[in-house]
């Protein structure tokens, strides 16, 4: 059958230009590709923010030109009065809520349906897949109770002479600045991870005694990325997600880690030897995954809690540990700092309620004006600016007809909530006493989220706070903080970090008090 002219003439063209018409066809495919969720939010009738192709609505984040923390309170203004509102990292959709009632519907009450993190794991190590902040669904849960009593009131309550033992130590690590300047992110993060290197990895690492300690300058490490690595990390996020997953590509410095579990696994293995036993978080973890007596009394394993599991959380420990506990108590430092009369009623009621009688467990608990101290720096300066949650089951709104599908993703704007005056009223004041008695009592808990809220809520947080009451004890009985030519404030917060942190540090001048 011969072809006609026309026919001809096509196929004739088309051989000639192949090259422009196969870039035409990939440059719509591209485009197809990063712009075809771009109505996600519009079919459901859900206002957004208008997104830009590859970017999402991240390009001040990407440039630098806005911290994530502000960036997370400019969107929830830009949607303030709404119930929820759209926004897209890269190309996926996000559903920020707003809402009071439908905050505590996804992350209490109706749980079951938000069981996992959002989470983008590569082909990782399984001490970085099995922590907590990983695992999903079945697997998560059974972990999660298998771990919950290891920090219950009892456990910690044996934990205490550890971390005293390190309060003291910065205490003296302090002596060296007596009268000087000193940063305090990274002046505390020595004594946040002294006692996480003695509670969580069984190890005494010296960061408060020696500068060259060999598990300090590994663990300083664990968040480091070169540029070439950033700049990949960034851009399989952001427009091949699911090429991310095949890649061994870590958000961790896998160098440090490795190390640091090198250590962890060579300090269990003198633990189960016998040749030494300790009150700490790896000991009681060990002690778990052994053996547990049933009601019947018979022995059983647990399954949930192998080697790779128990490297998981202790790396876990590690890791969140360091950034929320040496941001808690430097920018607590800070505040009492630039509010001199702040820090004296704090030192006030410390010393009247601790003088003459042993810090225990149950004196902590009475330090009520304290804790309401270092819940209102967390207000404040929470670490973490949002905590988003994967519908894993089906679910609709309430009193909404939008309709979400499983893996879609929902966020909550902690720092938005936080610096929301109807929630709290003149956020950008910091008083103390917004946690105490009936304002506290009148408040729904789930509006107070550095911890999250919740099943999925932060599993050390009690232990946490204990840390930081005794340390703050301890530099409140011998030290006051002042103001130097190096203190900016109001503070900037660093453009380029997701964690809150300081752009130009936190620099306070140290006094020892007179005894």
């Amino acid at each position: 059958m011969e072809l006609s002219s026309g026919t001809k003439q096509f196929i004739q063209l088309i051989l000639a230009d192949w090259k422009l018409i196969l870039f035409l066809t990939t440059l719509f495919g591209v485009y197809f590709y990063y712009t075809s969720t771009f109505d996600f939010f519009k079919k459901k009738g859900i206002s957004y923010i208008k997104p830009v192709i590859f970017l999402g609505n991240l390009g001040p984040r990407l440039t630098s030109k806005i911290s994530f923390h502000e960036f997370q309170l400019q969107n929830y203004n830009h949607f303030k009065g709404q119930r929820y509102g759209g926004t897209f990292d890269g190309r996926k959709p996000v559903l920020t809520i707003l809402d009071v009632d439908l905050i505590k519907a996804i992350m209490i009450r109706d749980f079951d349906h938000f069981t996992d993190r959002s989470t983008l794991s590569g082909k990782e190590a399984a001490y970085i897949q099995r922590s907590l902040l990983n695992l999903k669904g079945s697997e998560w849960k059974s972990v999660r109770s298998t771990l919950t009593p290891v920090f219950s009131s009892a456990k910690l309550r044996h934990m205490l002479p550890l971390v005293q033992e390190c309060s003291q130590q910065l205490v003296n690590f302090l002596e060296h600045y007596d009268g000087k300047d000193a940063e305090m992110k990274q002046t505390i993060g020595h004594f946040t991870l002294e006692v996480i290197g003695e509670c969580a990895f069984g190890v005494k690492c010296d960061a408060l005694t020696d500068k060259n300690s060999h598990f300090l300058k590994v663990a300083e490490k664990f968040d480091y990325m070169t540029k070439a690595k950033r700049v990949l990390v960034l851009c399989s996020m952001m427009l091949m997600p699911e090429l991310f997953r095949l890649l061994k590509v870590s958000f961790l410095n896998l160098e440090s880690t490795d190390e640091l579990v090198r250590i962890l696994q060579a300090t269990k293995l003198e633990r189960r030897s016998g040749k030494s036993k300790r009150n700490d978080f790896l000991q009681l973890l060990i002690d778990f995954a052994n053996t547990q007596k049933n009601d019947a009394g018979d022995i059983k394993e647990l399954k949930h809690l192998d080697d790779d599991t128990i490297d998981a959380q202790c790396l876990l420990f590690l890791i969140a540990g360091y950034e929320t506990s040496s941001t808690l108590l430097s920018f607590a430092i800070y505040t009492m700092a630039t509010r001199p009369d702040l820090q004296e009623k704090l030192r006030v009621h410390v010393i009247e309620v601790t003088h003459g009688k042993e810090i225990d467990y149950e004196l902590l608990s009475q330090l009520t004006y304290l804790e309401a101290f270092l819940l209102e720096t967390l207000r404040m300066y929470p670490p973490v600016a949002r905590v988003d949650r994967t519908c894993t089951k089906p679910y609709t709104l309430p009193n909404s007809s939008v309709h979400l599908d499983v893996g879609d993703v929902v966020s909550i704007p902690i720092y938005g909530i936080h610096m929301d005056a109807d929630h709290y009223p003149e956020p950008h004041e910091f008083r103390a006493e917004r946690f105490i008695g009936d304002e506290k009592k009148e408040r729904p808990s789930h509006l107070f989220l550095p911890f999250g809220a919740g099943p999925r809520n932060c599993i050390g947080l009690r232990f946490a706070m204990i840390s930081a009451k005794l340390a703050m004890v301890a530099l409140l009985k011998n030290y006051r903080f002042s103001t130097s030519p190096k203190t900016e404030n109001p503070i900037t917060f660093h453009k380029r970090a997701i964690f809150l942190k300081p752009q130009s540090g936190l620099w306070i001048h140290v006094e020892k008090l007179k005894q």
